[in-house]
């Protein structure tokens, strides 16, 4: 095997050896450690509790804290398994089903034990199965359907024991008359409080981006709409120097987005200067691309969005309030949700507030469970990462994680769903303390 690698070295372009180099590591030194009397027997459920262990933080702390648990898991919708039934046509027929599947899901769920749970392409025809085994397993939830015609949505569970539910919002991406915006994902934000303090907020939200992708523009264009539902719920009020302040802030989900990509520094950095960058796929313009810049205007200024990711009519309401939130400060966002109507627009002039500049920002400070370029959750032509869980890390403190594969690690896996994974995501999960003031 060893001579090998050194021809391959000798005579393979880059890209290739290190393909070569993961699939000869793997062989040589993880399959002999997981399987040492027998090489040739391999198990599949082992060798993912191999490659997946539990990665410990120590955070003491003498301050009040409460802990809590999340799992988070694009759980693969079965309609859209058999409208792309070519996706997987290597898997075996008997674990794509639907039955046998939901079985290995609630399995899973049942080992996690999670205290909340984000989904992401939860069938609707499959709600009343969720509900009663989550139900019976402590759990109550929200469902959002995506718009239009489409048979899946987004679901966010909590234990009933262990949080209260205070606030429900579900996001819906398409606004009519938008073409950066005329696609039919969406997301949930909850505010959820704990039993013991009742007093704190948690604010977990969930959303499934666009995968396509080339329209960079529309996930940017969906991630902004979000972060500015977030940025309302999540808002507590100011504090010195009228800086703005915030409930501890969670967002999972399956973003369509690898780390190397502009969205994804706009989440991590909180900013994103796009103008120049290519249309639509946000790349870096060069001489040679022939494409056209972004431009200033992501989306139109009729939406009342500012490039800060705030809705401009509840910055006014702020300001009529001494600052403070006004729980029925939804009532006065301009975005179109085909479930409510919106009445109480305020007739002030946009002109103090930043639109079209080219420019977006949040101020929410991300930081990211895995943050290793190299952590792989899914299969996209090629083992990659594009689900996350984001925290706001001034207010929360990561206490494990469970740890994502590498590409190397991945090469055994060869197919998902499998026996052992129902999905063709892997979840994730993390541990969190909460400082209680």
């Amino acid at each position: 095997m060893l001579f090998l690698l050194f021809l391959c070295i000798l005579i393979l372009p880059t890209n290739l050896i290190k393909y070569v180099c993961c699939v000869v590591y793997v062989q040589l030194l993880i399959l002999p450690a997981v399987f040492p009397q027998q090489p040739c027997s391999f198990n599949m459920k082992d060798y993912m509790n191999y490659v997946r262990p539990f990665v410990h933080y120590h955070n003491h702390t003498k301050y009040k804290s409460f802990n809590f648990s999340l799992l988070s898991y694009n759980i693969l919708a079965q309609e859209l398994l058999e409208k792309n039934a070519f996706l997987y046509d290597w898997s075996d027929v008997s674990v794509l089903e639907w039955n046998y599947r939901r079985q290995l899901l609630l399995n899973e769920i049942k080992q996690f034990n999670a205290d909340i749970i984000c989904f992401q392409e939860v069938q609707e025809s499959h709600l009343n199965w969720f509900f009663k085994k989550l139900s019976d397993l402590g759990y109550n939830g929200v469902y959002k359907k995506r718009t239009h015609f489409h048979s899946d949505g987004c679901a966010i569970y909590y234990r009933t024991n262990k949080f209260t539910l205070k606030e429900k919002v579900t996001v819906e991406y398409n606004q009519p008359g938008i073409d950066v915006l005329d696609r039919d994902n969406v997301g949930i934000v909850l505010r959820l409080s704990p039993r013991q303090y009742d007093e704190e907020s948690i604010i977990i939200s969930t959303t499934h981006i666009l995968y396509n992708k080339k329209r960079h523009d529309i996930k940017l264009a969906q991630v902004h709409l979000l972060l500015a539902e977030i940025e309302r719920v999540s808002y507590k009020g100011v504090g010195d120097h009228n800086i703005p302040e915030y409930h501890p802030i969670i967002l999972t989900g399956d973003f369509n987005l690898e780390p190397n990509t502009a969205v994804y520094d706009f989440l991590i950095n909180g900013a994103l200067y796009y103008s120049n960058l290519q249309k639509p796929t946000l790349w870096s313009q060069n001489s040679q691309s022939g494409r056209c810049d972004m431009g200033n205007e992501l989306i139109p200024k009729s939406l009342g969005i500012t490039e800060y990711s705030q809705h401009s009519d509840i910055l006014e309401l702020r300001k009529k309030n001494n600052h403070k939130r006004q729980i029925n400060d939804g009532l006065y966002s301009k975005l179109h949700h085909s479930e409510r109507k919106n009445e109480q627009l305020l007739s002030s002039s946009l002109s103090e507030f930043k639109f079209g500049t080219g420019n977006v920002y949040h101020n929410l400070k991300f930081s990211s469970v895995y943050n290793n370029n190299n952590s792989c959750s899914t299969y996209h032509d090629r083992w990659t990462i594009v689900d996350y869980i984001f925290y706001t890390n001034n207010n929360l403190k990561l206490r494990t994680l469970m740890k994502l594969p590498n590409v190397a690690e991945c090469q055994p896996i060869i197919t998902m769903p499998n026996r052992v994974s129902p999905s063709d995501h892997l979840p994730l999960f993390a541990k969190f303390s909460y400082k209680i003031k």
